[in-house]
C-alpha cells in the first residue's frame, strides 16, 4: 500500500469528514520530514459526540478498504487519533485543536489539496 493508493485513500478520508460536516479539514504530507508515517488528516468536530461519529465513519470506511488500524482508538476524547500506519487521522474538538495546534507543530509539512 504505497503512494497513489495511499494518497487516494487519504483524500477519501478527508472527503468523508467534509461530507459529515467536520470543519477545517486538511491533509499534511509528512513524507519528507518524518520517517515512520506519510500523512496526517486533521479535522474539527463540533462536539464529543460528533467527533466520535466522524471516527466511526472513518473506521468503517478504512476497514472496508482492507486497511488495518495499528492501535485500538479511544473514541471518548476531545482528540481522537486513528492510526493506520502511513495515515494518521486526528479528530479534535475546537478547544483541543486550538490547544495542541498540530498545524504549527508540523509547519514545515506540505499541504495536499482535497
Amino acid at each position: 500500500m504505497r503512494e497513489k493508493r495511499i494518497v487516494d485513500i487519504t483524500k477519501d478520508c478527508a472527503k468523508i469528514l467534509l461530507e459529515k460536516k467536520a470543519q477545517d479539514v486538511l491533509i499534511l504530507d509528512l513524507i519528507d520530514i518524518n520517517s515512520y508515517l506519510d500523512y496526517f488528516v486533521i479535522s474539527t468536530g463540533n462536539s464529543f459526540l460528533h467527533c466520535r461519529s466522524l471516527a466511526k465513519e472513518l473506521l468503517k470506511f478504512l476497514k472496508m478498504k482492507g486497511i488495518k488500524e495499528r492501535n485500538k482508538s479511544k473514541l471518548n476524547s476531545g482528540w481522537i487519533v486513528l492510526d493506520f500506519n502511513e495515515i494518521v487521522i486526528h479528530i479534535f474538538t475546537q478547544e483541543m485543536r486550538e490547544y495542541y495546534q498540530l498545524e504549527k507543530l508540523w509547519a514545515d509539512a506540505n499541504y495536499i489539496e482535497i
